[in-house]
């Protein structure tokens, strides 16, 4: 159902996950793709500084803020937010959908791994299908595909077949 989704997992921070998110999605756009990215946080997100307007309507019971300019707009929510509906606000009028996080989440994922900070791979302690790829700094004996920091052409390729994307004539 989420063809569209990768989700970028790491076994802890500071394995790159957000530098290689970076660089694929001026990868995408270079291609003319139209992309999404959300974060997944264990923290509660804030829209505005403490005290600003946003803030003080969240403070006072709003279940949904919206934040918007003739630029752009942010939403918030409060309250548990269920997958499906997270994928409706992400993927409509999207090509790709690129999550940082929530390894629990029902999406197919790249594991960003950090062999400086970290022994083994989480996609070897917790194998399953949902894993595409393992992309590290040095090359990796794995049984999937593996790629390097620098293959940023190759996976974001690997992304696009996954999500069903024909080649883009503006790529």
């Amino acid at each position: 159902m989420y063809k569209n989704v990768i989700s970028f997992v790491a076994r802890g921070t500071n394995s790159g996950k957000t530098y290689l998110m970076e660089r694929l999605i001026e990868e995408m756009k270079r291609r003319g793709r139209k992309v999404a990215t959300l974060k997944h946080t264990i923290h509660p997100p804030a829209v505005d500084s403490e005290g600003k307007d946003t803030d003080r309507f969240i403070h006072r019971g709003a279940d949904r803020v919206v934040l918007f300019s003739d630029e752009g707009l942010i939403l918030y929510e409060t309250g548990p937010i269920p997958v499906d509906y997270l994928y409706a606000l992400s993927s409509c009028g999207m090509d790709v959908v690129l999550v940082e996080g929530f390894k629990r989440g029902p999406f197919k994922k790249i594991e960003v791994f950090n062999e400086e900070l970290y022994d083994k791979p989480l996609s070897l302690d917790h194998p399953g299908p949902d894993y595409l790829a393992i992309v590290s700094r040095k090359p990796m004996d794995v049984s999937m595909p593996h790629f390097c920091f620098e293959d940023i052409g190759a996976i974001c390729t690997l992304i696009e077949e996954s999500a069903g994307l024909k080649p883009n004539p503006a790529g």
